[in-house]
């Protein structure tokens, strides 16, 4: 019996010594080829000179002038970090609230309530104009309070970037960019400046936010950025087509309207640089995990479970938004080959030296899969509008969109198959989305009333 045990004993330090050294090796040896290039791909890129939107939307709420806002935000973004370093190993929910130090520096703005912000054309409103004209003195009222809160956010139309700058160390504790009630209200007074008899000037105005949101969203770091830009493109792309509609076809587009919708470049369908800050965040987050704020049995099973020295598994579930092919496939309207990229490659030895972050990789794919379509939607809108100001003098019925149609639907689809149509009686435009989001299937522009 002894024997036995003797044999069991040393099977059982054989199987523990292969154990550890499959760990040690999974941990040791160096990235494959796919996982080095995604990490060299991911490597952060620097802010690109200009005037940042960030600080503006950061401070939306308080009444700083207009002068000050960006020494305001770098004081404000020091106390931040200054706050960060100083949290407790481990926090209550009221000590991890940051209150910012612009409070005690500047008066707020007037809030806006829910019973207001229902007044103005939210992003998905598919006519602005009925809504504007619906909401009658009220509405104007609403604007007039809110000329400081307007005019920031004009300044935000006119910046060169969305960049968050926020020191990674503070990226869990972080406040976001005050980003309603911004772009929905700058519509709606553009809009009510139309539906005023001041046509010429809200055509010009609407043309100058897509413009600023086009600019914006090709010199974003932020996934978040580059979605919500998308989001308000297509709403100043219904109130454009909506006030079109209603104009004679001979009316002058603006040269703003043309620039704004120039036919869309690769730098309006990659979201190289928000993946690359996507997973710089991830890092962070992940160094946070297991820093002195966990205790000791936290911080031994995080070691265990995560390999943190590079991130090579996760790293091709990112790095696939700077893939060139990629983008040129995004760029033609072709179906991307997201199932395949988004494939954690791993073997035995990546699950057992890095069983969590092997489980992260997985979770992070379906969203990705989303943020890929909504930018190929993106830019097949800004290819759509470009075709409608082109058309909409000679297309006076709704034969007429419709024989048009027919002839641009190979350039418009591109290399893809997207579903794009006219309605029969010739009042919409309507092209499908590749994203499924709830309540969010289609562009409908407004062809004719």
């Amino acid at each position: 019996m002894r024997q036995v045990f003797i044999v069991l004993g040393a099977l059982a330090g054989i199987a523990l010594f292969v154990l550890f050294g499959a760990f040690a090796w999974g941990r040791l040896r160096p990235p494959t080829p796919a996982q080095a290039e995604a990490l060299r791909l991911l490597q952060p890129a620097t802010m690109p000179p200009g005037r940042n939107a960030w600080p503006l939307l950061w401070l939306i709420d308080y009444d700083v002038p207009a002068d000050r806002i960006d020494a305001a935000y770098a004081q404000e973004r020091a106390h931040m970090q200054d706050w960060a370093s100083h949290m407790p190993a481990n926090p209550s929910m009221t000590a991890m609230i940051y209150r910012p130090l612009a409070a005690t520096q500047y008066s707020k703005r007037p809030a806006i309530s829910n019973a207001e912000y229902r007044r103005l054309c939210a992003i998905g409103e598919h006519d602005c104009l009925a809504k504007v004209r619906a909401e009658g003195q009220p509405l104007r009222d609403l604007l007039a309070r809110q000329s400081g809160r307007l005019a920031q956010v004009e300044a935000v139309n006119t910046a060169d970037e969305l960049w968050d700058d926020q020191p990674r160390s503070v990226y869990a504790f972080a406040l976001s960019p005050g980003f309603q009630n911004t772009e929905d209200l700058l519509l709606t007074a553009t809009v009510a400046d139309f539906v005023d008899g001041r046509q010429a000037q809200a055509l010009v105005a609407v043309c100058h936010q897509a413009a600023g949101l086009r600019r914006l969203h090709a010199h974003t770091n932020t996934v978040l950025g580059a979605m919500l830009t998308a989001v308000w493109m297509e709403a100043d792309e219904r109130a454009l087509a909506g006030m079109l509609g209603e104009l004679p076809k001979d009316q002058v587009i603006p040269d703003e309207c043309m620039r704004a919708f120039a036919l869309p470049t690769q730098g309006d369908v990659s979201l190289c640089m928000p993946m690359q800050q996507e997973f710089a965040d991830f890092v962070a987050i992940m160094h946070e995990g297991n820093s002195g704020r966990q205790n000791v049995f936290e911080r031994l099973q995080t070691a265990v479970m995560f390999d943190n020295r590079d991130f090579r598994l996760q790293a091709p579930t990112y790095a696939w938004a700077c893939q060139p092919s990629l983008q040129s496939d995004a760029l033609a309207d072709r179906p991307l080959p997201m199932a395949s990229l988004l494939t954690v490659r791993n073997d035995f030895f990546d699950t057992l030296s890095n069983a969590g972050g092997f489980v992260l990789a997985r979770i992070a794919a379906p969203a990705f899969t989303q943020y890929a379509a909504r930018n190929q939607d993106y830019a097949a809108s800004l290819r759509l509008m470009a075709w409608l100001l082109r058309t909409r003098a000679t297309a006076t019925t709704a034969a007429a969109w419709q024989l048009q149609l027919t002839k641009a639907l190979p350039t418009l689809r591109g290399k893809g198959r997207r579903n794009i149509s006219v309605d029969p009686d010739g009042r919409f435009l309507r092209m499908r989305y590749y994203a499924t989001y709830p309540d969010h299937v289609e562009l409908a522009l407004s062809l004719m009333k």
